[in-house]
C-alpha cells in the first residue's frame, strides 16, 4: 500500500502490530516462568523420612513413579523369574531420562516445600497489585510506554536474580515480587491497544495470536532453560532471558504506535477501515471519568471476572507446578523436564489459533451470534481442561498416557481468547484496559495462592496428593464456567458511554447543533474526505 501523505506499509499495520506484540508477550513469559524451571536446579527441598515425619533428610529421594515402577517390577520378576536378575536391579526397563541420581547439593538453596512455594508465587504477589493502574495508565498514556516500560524494568531486575538467590531466599522473593509489580500492567494495557487498533470481528483472532503468545514464551523458555542449566548452570538462565527482553524493548520503542492516527506509514484505506469499525464502542460519547460504581456493580462483568479467576487458577497451576510434577512424580531429568513441560503449551497455542480462526469465520459468515460463541468457547476452555486434569491424576504411573493428556487439556484451554477473555471488549470497549485490570487483579489474588496450596497439599509428593490438587483445579474450572454461562452477556454496557449530563456538556450550543452527526467519528469523516480526494 502506498500513499504520499501517510507513507507506505507493504504489510497491513495491524498485522505488523500483531507480530511485534506477540514477540513481546513471549518475552514477558520468558521472564515470568524462567524461575519455574530453574528452581528445580537451584533449590533442594528436604522431604520427611519414612521413619519419622518430624525429621528431614538431604539424601536423594527417588521420584514417585520411578520408585513405584521399580518396586512393582522387582516383585513381579522375583515371583516369575526366581534366580534371575530382576528389572529393579539395573533399571533396564526404565527410560534413560528418568532421574537416577541427585545433583550435588553445592550451590543450591535449601528450601522447604512452603518456602519453595513462596518463591514460585512471589511474582504474583506484586503482579495483581498493578493491573488496575496499568489499564488506566494505558488509556491515558498509551500502550507503547506502559508495555515497553514494564518489560524494561522486568528485564533489568531479572539480571540480578542470581545475586538475590545467593543472598537469601527472602531477597529472591522481594525481587520476584518487584518483577511481578512491573509486569502487572501488561495485559490491561494490551486490551487498550486492541480497543484502539482492532476491528471487533477480528479481535478473537488477534487476541488468540498475541495474548496466547505467552504459550510461545513458555514453549521456548522451558526447554531452553533445561538445556542452559544442563550445559552452563542455572544462573545463565536469568542472564539469557533478561538480555533477550532488553533487545525486544529497543525494537518495540522504534516501531510501535499507540493508534492508527499516530502510525506514519499506515495506508489511508486501512486507517479509515479501522476507525470506522471501532467508532461505535470507543469514540461515541466517551466518558470523561471512570464509572467505578458501575464497573464494580455490573453483573455481566462480574460473571466475566469469575470465569477469568477459574481459568487463571488452572493456567498458573500448570505454569508453576508442571516442571515439579514432571520431576517429583514422573521422574524426568532437568533437561527432558523442560522439553516435556513445554509441549502442553504448544498445543495450547495451536488450540488458541484454531479457535480464533474458527470463531472469526463463524461470526463473519453470521453462522453464530457473538453471545453464542462466547458460551460455546468458554465451555471448551473451562469445562474440558478440568475433566482431563482429573483423568491425569488417575492414570497412575502410566507415564506415556500422563504426558499425552497434559497437551490435550491445554489445547482445550486455548479457546479462552474466543470465550470469556474477549468479553471485556464486548462489554465496555472504552474501558477495556481498566476492566481487564480488575479481572486480572482478582484472578491473581487467587493465583498467588496456587504454589502455596500445592506445596501444602503435596508434602510427600505422591500421586494421591496430586489427585487432590487436580480435583481442586477441576472444581475451580467448572464452577467459574457455570457462573459465566448463567450471568454472562455480550451487550455493550450503558456505562461504557458518557452520562446524559456529560453528553449535554460536550454538545455545542446554537444552530450548529442540528448539523452534528454524533454517530460519525470526525476523524473518520476527515479520512473519508482525503480518500475521496
Amino acid at each position: 500500500m502506498t500513499n504520499t501523505k501517510t507513507g507506505t506499509c507493504a504489510v497491513p499495520a495491524r498485522h505488523s502490530l500483531a507480530l511485534l506484540t506477540s514477540a513481546g508477550v513471549a518475552v514477558l513469559y520468558m521472564l515470568r516462568i524462567n524461575m519455574s524451571v530453574a528452581i528445580v536446579a537451584m533449590a533442594h527441598t528436604p522431604t520427611p523420612t519414612s521413619g519419622n515425619s518430624n525429621t528431614t533428610t538431604h539424601a536423594h529421594t527417588t521420584a514417585y513413579c520411578v520408585s513405584y515402577n521399580q518396586e512393582n517390577q522387582t516383585i513381579l520378576m522375583e515371583e516369575t523369574l526366581k534366580g534371575k536378575k530382576t528389572a529393579g536391579a539395573d533399571n533396564s526397563t526404565l527410560p534413560e531420562d528418568y532421574l537416577t541420581e541427585e545433583d550435588p547439593l553445592t550451590n543450591k538453596m535449601v528450601l522447604t516445600g512452603a518456602e519453595k512455594g513462596m518463591v514460585l508465587g512471589a511474582f504474583f504477589y506484586g503482579y495483581f497489585a498493578t493491573n488496575i493502574p496499568g489499564g488506566r495508565l494505558a488509556e491515558l498514556y498509551g500502550t507503547k510506554r506502559v508495555f515497553g516500560g514494564a518489560i524494561l524494568i522486568g528485564g533489568v531486575l531479572t539480571l540480578f536474580t542470581p545475586l538475590a538467590a545467593r543472598a537469601h531466599y527472602v531477597v529472591l522473593i522481594l525481587l520476584r515480587a518487584a518483577i511481578g509489580l512491573a509486569h502487572g500492567v501488561v495485559y490491561p494495557s494490551l486490551n487498550t491497544m486492541v480497543a484502539r487498533w482492532i476491528p471487533p470481528l477480528e479481535r478473537p483472532r488477534f487476541m488468540s495470536f498475541t495474548y496466547m503468545s505467552n504459550t510461545l514464551g513458555t514453549i521456548i523458555t522451558m526447554p531452553l532453560c533445561g538445556m542452559i542449566i544442563a550445559e552452563v548452570g542455572w544462573p545463565a538462565v536469568f542472564y539469557v532471558t533478561g538480555g533477550v527482553s532488553l533487545v525486544w524493548v529497543v525494537v518495540w520503542a522504534l516501531f510501535m504506535h499507540d493508534s492508527p492516527d499516530q502510525h506514519p506509514k499506515i495506508s489511508l484505506e486501512e486507517r479509515s477501515y479501522i476507525l470506522h469499525a471501532i467508532q461505535d464502542g470507543t469514540t461515541h460519547n466517551k466518558p470523561s471519568r471512570t464509572p467505578w460504581r458501575s464497573i464494580l456493580t455490573s453483573v455481566p462483568l462480574w460473571a466475566t471476572h469469575v470465569a477469568h479467576i477459574g481459568s487463571m487458577f488452572g493456567f498458573n497451576l500448570l505454569l508453576t507446578q508442571l516442571p515439579t510434577y514432571m520431576s517429583s512424580i514422573l521422574g524426568f531429568s532437568i533437561k527432558t523436564n523442560g522439553l516435556l513441560s513445554a509441549i502442553p503449551f504448544v498445543t495450547q497455542f495451536l488450540g488458541s489459533i484454531l479457535s480464533g480462526m474458527w470463531v472469526t469465520w463463524l461470526l463473519t459468515h453470521k453462522y453464530m451470534t457473538v453471545f453464542t460463541s462466547r458460551r460455546i468457547f468458554s465451555t471448551i476452555s473451562l469445562v474440558l481442561p478440568g475433566i482431563v486434569l482429573v483423568i491425569v491424576g488417575y492414570v497412575g504411573c502410566d507415564i506415556t498416557l500422563a504426558v499425552a493428556l497434559f497437551p490435550v487439556s491445554t489445547a482445550f484451554s486455548g479457546a479462552i481468547c474466543s470465550g470469556h477473555l474477549a468479553n471485556h471488549l464486548d462489554l465496555a470497549p472504552n474501558f477495556a484496559g481498566t476492566i481487564l485490570g480488575v479481572s486480572n487483579t482478582l484472578a491473581y489474588m487467587v493465583s498467588i495462592c496456587v504454589p502455596v496450596i500445592v506445596g501444602a497439599m503435596t508434602p510427600h509428593q505422591n500421586l494421591k496428593e496430586w489427585q487432590a490438587v487436580f480435583w481442586l483445579t477441576a472444581v475451580m474450572y467448572v464452577s467459574s464456567w457455570m457462573v459465566f454461562t448463567v450471568f454472562g452477556s455480550t451487550e455493550i454496557q450503558p456505562w461504557n458511554y458518557s452520562t446524559v449530563v456529560e453528553q449535554q456538556q460536550q454538545q455545542p450550543t446554537g444552530k450548529e447543533t442540528k448539523f452534528l452527526k454524533p454517530e460519525k467519528n470526525p476523524q473518520v469523516v476527515a479520512s473519508d474526505s482525503q480518500a475521496e480526494a
